[in-house]
């Protein structure tokens, strides 16, 4: 055989297989994210700067100004505070009776003063407990035999309450309590938290534990999620969660949520910061005026609910004084109409 075909032979490319430059297919890319990951890192450690600083001023008014405040004022301020108090209670009394007979005669176009003598009747003679009229109400319908005749059953259905139209904006309401539920996103902050703090997870169940328990509770109850968000953060941060090895994704996340925690501590602290509590512990030094400034707040609140009750005692009075007679005069010849 020639040598020429012997070459041919050898350099004869096998049909069975696939020619490597005729594939298709994807390639495999490598990149490294160790730049991006310490830059995210060092982002999030700026942000948890701030916010660790803006959090230890919220824990020291809600941990140390507000409660040595409350103390300091009860024990300067015994009869202040008791005045007050009981002008309170007598003023939204009296206030929630004349407001019920107001609209009672501007609804149905009666006398006022008859109504607020129909309720004061009221009062002096209330009706039977729900209880006695159970009670009653079985004794009625006893059998010959002294057993409760209930062969035709009964109303089991129970009465609503009747409850005043202006008693419900005494009561507090929690953000996002006004019959919406809280979104995904507090739902799954809610539910991370739940299960690091959970006393059944192990681990010291201190008394900081406990506080944080209790308010990761009331956030969930008023459907902030920024709270929750915060409450998070400070918690990872306790006990360092992150790190610079953690994924990207994680790191972003982190940052977006130390936003939000710090909007819901700037926006308490715009709150706190107006009231008398504010850096309570931090300011001895002007306690004196304090004290007088406090002491003229008391005298101007204790001054306007007297001035109410006054009002409302007047308007009482003038309700339960007796009509007048209203008959005219007789002229001496029968003026009416024929």
């Amino acid at each position: 055989m020639p040598a020429s075909q012997t070459a041919l032979r050898r350099t004869r490319v096998d049909s069975s297989r696939p020619d490597p430059k005729s594939r298709r297919g994807g390639a495999l890319v490598l990149m490294n994210d160790g730049p991006l990951k310490r830059a995210a890192w060092a982002e999030l450690h700026a942000a948890r700067k701030r916010q660790e600083k803006a959090a230890r001023d919220l824990h020291r008014h809600e941990q140390s100004d507000r409660p040595g405040y409350e103390t300091w004022l009860h024990r300067m301020f015994p009869t202040f505070i008791t005045r007050l108090r009981e002008l309170h209670q007598e003023v939204y009394a009296k206030g929630q009776k004349v407001q019920y007979a107001q609209d009672e005669a501007m609804f149905t176009g009666r006398s006022v003063d008859k109504i607020w003598r129909e309720q004061r009747k009221q009062e002096a003679n209330p009706p039977p407990a729900p209880e006695e009229k159970e009670r009653d109400a079985g004794s009625s319908r006893r059998g010959p035999f002294g057993a409760a005749d209930d062969f035709f059953g009964g109303d089991d259905e129970e009465e609503e309450e009747f409850r005043l139209p202006w008693e419900d904006m005494f009561e507090p309401r929690a953000r996002g309590a006004e019959g919406s539920q809280p979104g995904a996103d507090a739902r799954d902050v809610y539910r991370r938290l739940v299960q690091r703090l959970h006393p059944d997870r192990g681990g010291e169940w201190t008394a900081a534990r406990q506080r944080l328990w209790h308010e990761v509770q009331q956030a969930w109850a008023a459907g902030d999620v920024d709270w929750l968000t915060r409450l998070e953060v400070e918690w990872e941060a306790a006990h360092d969660v992150l790190n610079e090895r953690s994924p990207l994704s994680r790191l972003r996340l982190a940052i977006a949520e130390m936003h939000a925690a710090r909007r819901d501590t700037e926006r308490k602290l715009r709150e706190y910061r107006g009231s008398p509590a504010w850096r309570f512990t931090l300011t001895e030094k002007k306690r004196d005026l304090l004290h007088r400034r406090t002491a003229m707040n008391f005298e101007h609140d204790i001054h306007f609910l007297e001035r109410q009750l006054t009002h409302l005692n007047a308007t009482i009075a003038s309700w339960e004084k007796p009509a007048r007679s209203r008959r005219r005069p007789r002229t001496g010849f029968d003026d009416r109409w024929y």
